[in-house]
């Protein structure tokens, strides 16, 4: 049975910047990956403030000067201080793996199935291998959480890939039609991801797609040859650390439960977490401020929630803030 110091389960952003961070840290590290390409991923591909943490230029993405929002009585628009950037997750995985796999310390595994989490072993389809450091960054139904034995909330989301490539980054909220959930529009630079974020306890699925199909056919949006994809939203986070197991991304649950967004937190507690095991004295600061961040959404719309007939006025504060460079600077 091979060792390893470092085993982290899942090649997405999270597990990606994980072994990144770990490259120079003399200590081994083995990146375990289900799938046989690492990258792609169903995901709206929304990147805030975050573009150049990756290399990714101009031509690697669609950017926006503003967002969209729509009610069913009313349209919004805010404009943002620093341009918020649409990426394709193929393209995200294979910028994010090219910063590793030169390393002589990473050891990279596709195609690999975890079957099983020992005290400090994992047991694969390719073998058995241990570990001092455990991380689960194995997405939204992590093996690694199971393990833990830690509770799940998930969302749903719903999308088609359309060739039609539009030109404005919408939000569209319909208490009504969607009851807490939205619809979103991101536009990509060969096409359009247009999908339907919602909670499977008060939307079913088969609603939940009636309803984005009418949406598409009302706005004159052609599907009939698009593949309908969906995912699960992992966003009940209850720590990223554990002994000498650690969560990152959407295995911890970081997750936005508002607005979706999940590359963000997940690329900052992968790093977080391996300057955690390079240095146990480490803080954890910018994991810390994704965290104050997801709780203050949370709690802005539980409130809103709380008090249905305030909702406007929490949404119009909400529109109100967001225009505030100051805000936009922190929470974006």
């Amino acid at each position: 049975m091979k060792k390893y110091d470092v085993i982290i389960i899942g090649a997405g952003p999270a597990g990606l910047k994980c072994a990144e961070t770990l490259k120079d840290s003399g200590k081994s590290v083995l990146l375990l990956e289900k799938n046989k390409t690492i990258g792609p991923k169903v995901c709206g591909g929304g990147l805030t403030n975050f573009k150049e943490q990756f290399g990714l230029t101009e031509e690697d993405v669609r950017s926006f000067k503003k967002q969209i929002f729509h009610t069913s009585k009313k349209r919004y628009e805010i404009k943002f201080f620093k341009n918020i950037s649409i990426v394709d997750r193929d393209l995200l995985g294979k910028i994010m793996l090219s910063n590793i796999k030169d390393y002589p310390n990473i050891n990279i595994l596709t195609e690999t199935i975890v079957t099983k989490i020992e005290k400090d072993k994992v047991i694969t389809n390719r073998g058995d291998f241990s570990f001092k450091y455990l991380v689960g960054a194995d997405g939204a139904n992590s093996i690694v959480r199971r393990f833990l034995k830690l509770k799940t909330k998930f969302l749903l989301g719903l999308v088609y890939r359309i060739p039609k490539i539009t030109n404005e980054l919408e939000i569209f909220t319909n208490d009504k039609k969607i009851k807490e959930g939205y619809i979103w529009i991101f536009p990509h630079k060969t096409h359009s991801n247009i999908g339907i974020g919602f909670d499977p306890k008060k939307l079913s699925p088969a609603e939940a797609r009636k309803i984005l199909e009418d949406f598409l056919e009302e706005n004159h949006m052609s599907y009939s040859n698009c593949k309908l994809e969906g995912a699960p939203l992992s966003v009940l986070y209850k720590g990223c650390i554990f002994g000498n197991i650690y969560l990152a991304g959407e295995a911890a649950g970081l997750t936005s439960r508002t607005s979706g967004e999940g590359i963000k937190p997940a690329v900052i507690s992968g790093a977080e977490i391996a300057q955690k095991i390079i240095n146990p004295k480490y803080e954890l600061k910018e994991l810390k401020k994704v965290m104050h961040i997801k709780k203050f959404q949370e709690s802005f719309a539980f409130i809103s929630n709380l008090f249905p007939s305030l909702k406007g006025f929490f949404f119009r504060l909400f529109i109100y803030l967001m225009k505030k460079k100051k805000f936009q600077k922190y929470f974006i």
